[in-house]
């Protein structure tokens, strides 16, 4: 018995595997079509999607001054961002740098986070000083409380995000020299003061005067020393020889 042969005798039980076949490979396709199309839905959403976060965050320059972040690190816009704190904030103390204003205000009386923002770009941020835990070291490190964000998708999607706002996270950590940035920053300043010191007539510029004769002078002396070492070395070598 041939294929040809076997298959006409057997054609009912063939087109039965075939088709069990073919439907488990279209089912397998649909699957498959169905976790791409998911993905790139994802990816697209994630592309689109905001994501405002809160942060606290020493200073560069000393680091017992702390400063608030808040920044939408996603990579779409949001929209209508509001801002609750609770239980609000409230610093009474004095600003370390004495060329700053005191600070003596309520967390949630800052423009932004009291009327909220419009429009949140990708990659905007607020960084702004909050407290200096050098002052009431020990209350402060007790003082706890939350960041709740809530804002919307350029679709319409809304979004909720709480965060701890812990002082305690900063206990413990130690400082090692300046930052470069900062030091450039000084060496800066003191040089604007001596150049203002110099142009004001506070402080006279030092100027040393070679005139021509001096130069002669010089370069004579130097010729002789020169004659004069090449003169020992001479002296030197028919010792030697002797």
């Amino acid at each position: 018995m041939d294929i040809l042969e076997f298959l006409n005798l057997n054609s009912g039980a063939v087109t039965a595997i075939s088709t069990v076949v073919l439907t488990i490979v279209t089912f397998v396709y649909v699957l498959l079509t169905r976790s791409i199309s998911k993905e790139t839905e994802i990816m697209r959403k994630t592309q689109t999607e905001p994501n405002i976060s809160a942060i606290i965050q020493a200073d560069e320059r000393y680091i017992n001054w702390i400063n608030l972040i808040i920044q939408n690190i996603g990579l779409g816009p949001a929209y209508n961002v509001k801002f609750e704190v609770n239980p609000d904030f409230e610093d009474r103390d004095r600003h370390p740098n004495p060329d700053a204003r005191s600070i003596n205000y309520k967390l949630s009386d800052i423009g932004f986070i009291k009327n909220g923002l419009p429009y949140f770009a990708p990659n905007q941020k607020f960084q702004f000083y909050l407290t200096n835990l050098a002052d009431d070291y020990q209350e402060k490190l007790k003082k706890s409380f939350e960041i709740k964000v809530t804002y919307e998708s350029n679709i319409h999607e809304p979004y909720s995000n709480t965060y701890l706002i812990d002082f305690s996270q900063q206990s413990g950590l130690t400082q090692l020299g300046e930052p470069p940035i900062y030091t450039i920053a000084k060496n800066i300043e003191q040089i604007q003061k001596d150049i203002n010191q110099i142009s004001t007539g506070f402080t006279k510029l030092k100027i040393i005067r070679y005139t021509k004769e001096d130069i002669d002078e010089e370069n004579k002396q130097f010729l002789e020393q020169f004659k004069q070492q090449e003169a020992e070395i001479e002296n030197t070598k028919q010792t030697e020889n002797e």
